[in-house]
């Protein structure tokens, strides 16, 4: 690889400049390219070969974990890139209930279930494979069915619109001997509140969620279902929506507790617990980092590989033009050789220049005594 992109540049080198930089951006894409491709491949098979270190799935359903009869669901698992296929687990199957390779985006895969009946009913987790590893199983998701019987009766007492610090008590019947009841408020938190029933003669059965002082957090929409315990995925339909109006008192009032529950009883599970929470993305700064390493090291490479095919250009055409200087005769000395040839040029003229003036100084003298001498006898 090293030798090649060092032939590559001798090349770009004996290019045009304008050619040179669209040569070496290029170059230098494809160097980098190739080390995010390298890179990239380090971090999937080191990755994979652990399977503690694959990232653990995520699962929830759409429209919500409470389906209606007969209504459309679909189940979601979402887990890592490297995923080749998805297997959904239904806790009483004991083997994958379905398998579905990835999306396009490949890091989900979608279980669609056309009609919700009592058979879908239950407890889900899912898992994904990758070329060598297993993930581990997602949180559990408990899709619940409801419509299958007659909707109970729920009232609260002693009325829908109290003041803050008033006890009451919401009372959930039916005449359908019910094991459980389940009390929901509809929000956000989707806050609910599970009870055993309490047999009697009229209703068959009831249950009695009581709060000692309520607080304006339990202002909204309540509801209650019925299911038996040998069933706890399938519901009753809904009762009718009861709504709970809680005003301000000028003596101060219990606050709500850290989670917002506010204190019902008896304990409180909201649809995080259930497992229908979306989890933040994870980022991966050692990837990052690793890439950036990698494109500077191959940047220097290069810029490093320029430079030395450079000097190696100057040195040749140098020695070239010293080897036609010697073909055309021409001798090229070291600068101590040639001072003493122009010392030697310039010493000889200075010699002949002062010989020159004394010959002349001697004729000149013997014409005026040959001139003295005329004038003396004549």
């Amino acid at each position: 690889m090293t030798s090649t992109y060092c032939l590559m540049l001798q090349k770009i080198c004996q290019t045009g400049p304008g050619q040179q930089l669209r040569t070496l951006l290029g170059l230098t894409m494809m160097v980098m390219l190739t080390g995010l491709l390298y890179l990239g491949f380090i971090v999937e098979h080191g990755m994979a070969g652990q399977a503690g270190h694959l990232p653990k799935p995520i699962i929830w359903a759409e429209p919500g974990s409470m389906i209606a009869f007969y209504t459309p669901v679909i189940i979601w698992c979402e887990g890592s890139w490297e995923a080749q296929e998805y297997h959904l687990y239904k806790e009483e199957n004991g083997y994958p209930w379905d398998t579905q390779i990835p999306l396009e985006t490949r890091n989900k895969a979608k279980f669609n279930i056309q009609q919700m009946t009592t058979d879908y009913a239950g407890i889900y987790t899912c898992y994904y494979r990758t070329s060598v590893a297993r993930s581990e199983h997602s949180n559990a998701l408990e899709l619940v069915v409801t419509g299958a019987h007659e909707k109970p009766s729920l009232s609260v007492w002693p009325s829908t619109n109290v003041t803050s610090g008033v006890s009451i008590a919401f009372t959930c019947s039916s005449c359908i001997g019910f094991g459980r009841f389940i009390l929901i408020q509809e929000g956000k938190h989707q806050l609910s509140w599970t009870l055993d029933s309490q047999l009697q003669a009229y209703p068959p059965s009831h249950a009695t969620f009581v709060q000692d002082a309520v607080t304006p957090n339990h202002n909204g929409t309540f509801r209650c279902y019925g299911f038996f315990r040998n069933a706890p995925h399938v519901w009753s339909k809904s009762s009718d929506p009861l709504d709970l109006m809680v005003s301000e008192t000028k003596d101060p009032s219990p606050t709500p507790t850290e989670d917002g529950t506010s204190g019902l009883t008896p304990s409180v599970t909201s649809c995080a617990s259930r497992g229908c929470d979306i989890p933040e993305l994870e980022t991966h700064w050692k990837v990052l980092t690793g890439v950036l390493a990698v494109f500077l090291f191959l940047l220097f490479f290069l810029l490093l590989c320029l430079i030395l095919i450079r000097h190696q250009r100057w040195y040749k055409k140098k020695g070239e033009d010293a080897a036609g200087a010697e073909g055309n005769g021409i001798r090229t000395l070291p600068d101590e050789d040639m001072q003493g040839i122009v010392y030697a040029q310039v010493k000889p003229s200075r010699l002949r220049k002062d010989t020159t003036s004394k010959e002349t100084q001697a004729v000149i003298y013997a014409q005026l005594y040959s001139r003295t001498q005329e004038e003396n006898h004549s």
